[in-house]
């Protein structure tokens, strides 16, 4: 069995050599070749998992957050092997895609994943948005992108230097809380599937795929990877004390029944401001800012999990 492996080498905390060491003997116990790649900055992950693609590798493997995770998936999705086998052990300060499936964590049971788990066909979303420069950006995802407060939080979470050895939950938690009592809810139009849904201010939409994003909140408690649709989940612009009060309850999912969140499902999502422009976070990035579209991929991604 050929696996190519994309490591995020600033992912994940101490042990990580010792980890990697015990896998690697695991693998090759089991007959493996093992290509691997180490990323350096934004972009890399991307690149390196559609040339393990087109090189024949039987299995894809991430080893990162979800942004390397989405990357690979990405590059994959990109590569002249769409279809090639994808996998990824979650190292990340988020790591939310994880949450969605039952993943092992010792060295000798993902091996042993790695070459008996049953491959499915999850869904990708496909994102057009504008860049800081300006220019067209089209990226995939395979968790939740989004926009709003969120977007100013990942961008936040990503250049951080202080509060890397704290667990991602706490991360993300300081981060939104700092994030929201700044943020000024902004307004915007938005379409499902060609309706026009909403026009007005929020404080974040998510176009999720996944169930999970921000380092543990389930802001899509109904979302399925493999059903073909987006949910939906518009949190609409209000004062910063009911934001902060919603907060408490979106790790729960509890958050759905306030009035002041609403979820719809769509194939179809497009966003325009109505004024200043809401950047966006995919798969734990910040590619860019709206007017920006969404489009589901159903089935695209082969996921060995």
């Amino acid at each position: 069995m050929k696996i190519g492996i994309v490591l995020n080498p600033a992912s994940g905390r101490r042990g990580r050599r010792l980890f990697w060491s015990a896998l690697r003997r695991a693998l090759e116990a089991r007959s493996a070749d093992i290509s691997l790649r180490e990323t350096k900055g934004f972009g890399d992950a991307e690149r390196h998992g559609r040339e393990l693609a087109e090189d024949g590798c039987d299995l894809v493997l991430a080893v990162g957050g979800d942004g390397t995770v989405g990357e690979v998936a990405g590059g994959i999705l990109r590569s002249h092997r769409p279809g090639a086998v994808f996998s990824f052990i979650p190292t990340g300060t988020g790591c939310d895609f994880a949450r969605n499936f039952k993943i092992p964590r010792e060295p000798a049971r993902i091996a042993e994943h790695l070459v008996t788990a049953p491959v499915r066909s999850v869904d990708a979303g496909l994102l057009t948005c504008e860049t800081e420069d300006g220019l067209t950006c089209t990226r995939h995802f395979i968790n939740i992108a989004s926009f709003g407060v969120s977007g100013e939080i990942v961008r936040a979470v990503n250049e951080a230097r202080r509060g890397r050895k704290l667990p991602g939950r706490m991360v993300f938690f300081y981060h939104s809380l700092r994030e929201i009592l700044r943020y000024k809810p902004l307004s915007i139009r938005l379409r499902l599937d060609g309706e026009d849904v909403y026009d007005g201010p929020v404080t974040t939409v998510a176009i999720a795929n996944g169930a999970w994003f921000g380092g543990g909140m389930k802001v899509a408690p109904e979302a399925d990877v493999a059903d073909g649709v987006f949910d939906v989940v518009i949190i609409k612009g209000a004062a910063r004390l009911k934001v902060l009060t919603l907060m408490n309850s979106i790790y729960s999912g509890r958050h759905v029944k306030s009035p002041l969140v609403s979820t719809h499902r769509a194939r179809l999502v497009e966003v325009w401001p109505a004024g200043e422009a809401a950047s966006i976070d995919s798969d734990g990035e910040a590619p860019g800012h709206i007017p920006a579209r969404f489009e589901v991929l159903p089935g695209a991604v082969n996921l060995l999990v």
